[in-house]
């Protein structure tokens, strides 16, 4: 057993390392299924397999430790599966609060861009000073922009660039409407913006008292799914759990319940998940 959780233990470190140095254009060959699974979900290069290398190692780890301390396959299956979703779950934790990050600054950045309006800036120069004087968020996006609009000349090419640098719903609806205020004109730019703002705003209020009020729920639900793996790796430390769980009826118990703690996981999440907005084709 020793020897398996050595062997196991330097398997997952060494699927960690290569997810860690792998480059960009050339991912390990033993990752490249999971790469493909994760580009689906709107994830692409580095970023990709430093996520599925992180889960594979984890899972692997989790696995080989499980066992090595238990010494039940199903229970030590269950608890790599659950290692193993860990770095997805930051990873949409971490996208979550940067979507969040990004709507808070927009109400901000549309006052700016009134503001340079009505002093008499053009719109393109209105944009290009938020990557020096706008919301920390957002500046580094608007710096894009003002690199593409100077080099190309093109406001509509600048603004695409910043679409697909924060890739966020607001930044399609503002860019939308700049880029038809700067192509046709118009006197209701200043207004249209404002009731932007506004509404980002009122969003923003009802999503942090609905986000108040459900937050007990996910904290319930991760404490509910981790609590059973928890419970089934102490209860392996016995001989007589390892008898009884180490049968085909013992298996078919821990799939299932595994099985019904996913679901009900899943449930709770679902019934707490804010409503999100389609981003503009």
């Amino acid at each position: 057993m020793r020897a398996f959780a050595i062997v196991g233990g330097a398997l997952g470190a060494w699927i960690m390392l290569a997810g860690l140095t792998a480059s960009d254009a050339g991912p390990s060959p033993a990752l490249s299924w999971w790469r493909r699974a994760l580009e689906r979900r709107g994830l692409s290069g580095r970023r990709v397999t430093r996520l599925a290398a992180g889960s594979m190692g984890l899972a692997t780890t989790g696995f080989v430790v499980t066992m090595a301390v238990g010494g039940l396959v199903p229970v030590a299956v269950v608890a790599g599966l659950g290692a193993g979703a860990l770095p997805s779950i930051r990873q949409r934790s971490s996208d979550a609060r940067r979507a969040e990050m990004l709507r808070a600054a927009w109400p901000d950045a549309l006052a700016s861009i009134i503001a340079g309006i009505r002093a008499g800036m053009p719109l393109p120069e209105c944009c290009s000073a938020l990557a020096e004087r706008g919301p920390e968020p957002l500046r580094g996006g608007f710096g894009r922009f003002a690199v593409t609009y100077r080099a190309s000349g093109s406001f509509t090419a600048g603004l695409q660039r910043l679409r697909d640098d924060l890739q966020d719903p607001i930044a399609d609806r503002v860019a939308l409407v700049l880029e038809m205020a700067h192509e046709v004109g118009g006197t209701d730019l200043v207004r249209v913006l404002r009731v932007t703002s506004d509404k980002v705003r009122d969003d923003l209020r009802t999503r942090g008292e609905v986000r108040a009020r459900w937050s007990w729920t996910i904290n319930a639900a991760r404490v509910a799914g981790g609590a059973p793996v928890a419970v089934l790796i102490v209860m392996s430390l016995r001989s007589e759990a390892r008898i009884a769980y180490g049968g085909p009826s013992g298996v078919a118990v821990i799939a299932v319940g595994s099985l019904v703690t996913f679901a009900a996981y899943r449930l709770m999440l679902r019934a707490a998940r804010l409503p999100e907005e389609r981003r503009l084709g």
